[in-house]
């Protein structure tokens, strides 16, 4: 049954364009689909790592006194535990259900501003997608917390429709955030451009696919919504999307200019039936550089006391896969003060991804065939880059300085790489025969 719906999902999500009844009409019997598809299925988390996941603290989003907003122990497991459990594991339920019922209550609920913090919403929004596939754990949950996760989901999806939908840049236009945040741009770093394209994967399979996305979308009215955000105690969503009435010089988008932006929603002139042909353009940019050993050669950047930053440390004559495309992108991007080359913006890119990515294979709508093969090739290339740098040790360059030596401890447990190492190696590359 499984099997079916994800192919019957696959039709709709990532179909051929023009009317999805039609393009139904023109399928061949179920039976076919099943035969022809080969869905990539995901694999089960090992137990240890499950065990790991069960034992961390739990994640939530807050603001420290100097009024910025972070999110505290959002590092992956939160996306483990929603797998094992989709996957059959009971011994992940209760921390899962505990992990949903946490995050959105009591002033812990995301922000949804559709910037910068969209990559660390996705720990969230995609277990809640995750979880919604998994009836022996959704529906312990109550009519009103499940009311919650649905608000949660709208907001972090409208939040990002407004700062990425094509109609936010017409005419060199350039969004704010949801608070009036400028501190974003859909075509930035992958650290920005994964969450905030991101959150239009998840929140479209969650909510069932475009013509539930588009229906939403098209006569959302923001009044309203902010309105049951706040009935619903979504304390932080609430704020940030009554921003421009609550503070008008934050120069947050007017009720009339974000509900325009996101009607009849396009990426890169890409409707949301193309799920997967956004996530490809997606992880196209994000391993899009070529595997080297660092800025310049390998040699990094020469700082004004002499010493250099940005490449790695050691092991460069040992680093797999030189020469090919596949490498994060900020391993060798730029930033406003000029090259980036920096282990924890490659992971912020990297994490997001996985996550996306693991949420389309549960769907089923990751296809098989040459563009899903082209992909993950890349994916394997940056992923066993990041794994190399990180174990070696890598110095990091960002913002025109030196950021220090990171080197993950050879336990290999340390800012979440414990649960995103095996997300790849033991739940995602499994099911593309890696």
């Amino acid at each position: 049954m499984r099997r079916l719906l994800s192919s019957l999902l696959l039709s709709s999500l990532v179909g051929c364009g023009g009317d999805p009844a039609s393009e139904s009409e023109a399928l061949p019997p179920p039976s076919t689909w099943e035969a022809s598809l080969a869905v990539p299925v995901l694999a089960s988390p090992p137990q240890a790592t499950v065990d790991q996941a069960i034992a961390a603290p739990l994640g939530w989003f807050g603001v420290n006194a100097s009024g910025e907003r972070y999110c505290s122990n959002c590092n992956g497991q939160s996306i483990l535990l929603a797998i094992a459990s989709f996957k059959g594991n009971t011994t992940a339920d209760a921390k899962l259900l505990q992990q949903i019922r946490y995050v959105i209550g009591n002033n812990r609920d995301p922000f949804g501003n559709g910037g910068y913090m969209a990559q660390h919403e996705r720990m969230m929004t995609g277990m809640f997608a995750l979880a919604k596939l998994t009836p022996r754990v959704w529906n312990q949950l109550t009519s009103a917390e499940k009311t919650k996760v649905d608000l949660i989901m709208k907001a972090t999806l409208v939040g990002s429709a407004y700062t990425t939908a094509d109609a936010s840049y017409l005419n060199g236009a350039v969004p704010t955030g949801i608070d009036g945040d400028t501190n974003l741009h859909r075509g930035w770093n992958p650290n920005f451009q994964e969450g905030m394209v991101g959150a239009m994967l998840v929140s479209t399979l969650y909510l069932g696919g475009r013509t539930a996305t588009d229906t939403f979308l098209n006569g959302y009215q923001h009044a309203a919504f902010v309105s049951q955000l706040s009935a619903a105690g979504l304390t932080h969503l609430a704020a940030v999307f009554n921003t421009n009435v609550s503070n008008p010089s934050a120069g947050a988008p007017s009720a009339t200019a974000l509900q325009n932006a996101i009607q009849n929603y396009r990426y890169q002139g890409l409707a949301l039936d193309k799920l997967f042909d956004i996530y490809v353009l997606l992880a196209n940019n994000t391993f899009s550089t070529t595997v080297d050993c660092g800025l310049n050669n390998g040699v990094g950047v020469t700082l004004s006391d002499g010493q250099h930053s940005g490449y790695l440390i050691a092991g460069c004559a040992e680093l797999p896969n030189k020469g090919k495309v596949g490498q994060l992108k900020e391993f060798h991007s730029s930033d406003a003060n000029g090259q980036r080359s920096a282990t924890f913006y490659a992971y912020d890119g990297f994490k997001p991804d996985l996550i996306h990515h693991a949420v389309l294979m549960a769907y089923g709508a990751v296809p098989a065939g040459t563009a899903t093969t082209s992909v993950v090739s890349r994916l394997s290339v940056g992923a066993t880059d990041l794994f190399f740098k990180v174990g070696k040790g890598y110095r990091n360059y960002a913002k025109g300085k030196d950021s220090g030596v990171y080197q993950l401890p050879a336990d290999g447990i340390g800012n979440g790489f414990e649960f995103n190492r095996p997300l790849w190696e033991k739940v995602i590359a499994p099911a593309h025969g890696l």
